[in-house]
């Protein structure tokens, strides 16, 4: 079971993915997956939309960061796959026992 701190920060992840898929990838759809195994929780949301060049530099990539500084809380990082034609997928791991607080030294 995720604490609320944790439980929370997922949500707004998801948040900030769902406001960026409905502002620029203009996508089909979106699948949006959490689940628990043991200790572990991993949150997953794909997009079927445009995607982009994740290695090229954005002007306003805000959302973007507010989701990597949301993932830093939970003691991990939020890998982001995306190419142009292809959507864009992230995830997010977390533990459901305070082993992240330790990690982030909180």
């Amino acid at each position: 079971m995720l604490d609320k701190e944790r439980a929370i920060a997922l949500l707004r992840i998801v948040q900030q993915a769902l406001t960026n898929v409905a502002r620029h990838a203009g996508a089909t759809g979106v699948t949006i997956s959490l689940e628990q195994v043991g200790q572990h929780g991993r949150l997953e949301i794909r997009n079927d939309g445009r995607g982009f060049d994740s290695s090229a530099p954005r002007a306003r990539p805000f959302g973007l960061v507010g989701m990597r500084e949301r993932a830093l809380m939970l003691g991990r990082e939020i890998p982001l796959h995306s190419a142009p034609v292809s959507g864009t997928s992230i995830a997010a791991r977390t533990r459901a026992d305070d082993e992240a607080h330790r990690q982030a030294g909180v």
